[in-house]
């Protein structure tokens, strides 16, 4: 896991540390639901569908797409998906110019998205990345973080009652 250089990348550690543990007992059904999904509502065989299809530059997702993708995610796994729940959770409790200016993510954002995305590569992370160009990183595979992450989320609810 990447270093936290600083105190505001602790709570981005923390939804990193859910998604990771649900994922080491569940990602191989976790993924094969999101991409399933993914291939139902893009109109892709399944096997067009990889874990780490950009799914807006490889499999021409539109904004669109990902509101049905999260509606049939939260159906198929019992959970609610905050709408902009990548980007709320990168941006966490850092204000508007810290996490972004003019459009263009700060330092300080590259190294939230490093944590929440270790899926991405890391050269698409660099800088003069805008907010804008966010979910074109977004593939299968930070939906199966996402969906993992709200599944940890809900246990740890249940466990807490």
């Amino acid at each position: 896991m990447p270093e936290v250089n600083s105190a505001n990348a602790a709570e981005v550690m923390k939804i990193r540390e859910t998604a990771d543990r649900v994922l080491a007992k569940r990602h191989d059904e976790i993924l094969n639901t999101v991409r399933a999904a993914v291939a139902e509502v893009l109109g892709r065989e399944d096997n067009e569908v990889q874990a780490n299809s950009s799914l807006m530059n490889d499999l021409n997702a539109e904004s669109l797409d990902f509101l049905d993708l999260l509606f049939r995610l939260e159906s198929a796994f019992g959970i609610k998906i905050p709408r902009g729940g990548i980007q709320r959770a990168t941006q966490g409790s850092l204000t508007e110019a810290e996490f972004q200016q003019n459009g263009i993510l700060t330092p300080a954002a590259l190294e939230r998205l490093r944590i929440l995305m270790p899926e991405v590569d890391p050269g698409k992370l660099k800088t003069g990345l805008t907010v804008r160009e966010i979910p074109t990183l977004f593939t299968p595979e930070t939906f199966a973080r996402l969906v993992a992450w709200r599944i940890g989320e809900l246990e740890s609810e249940k466990a807490a009652v």
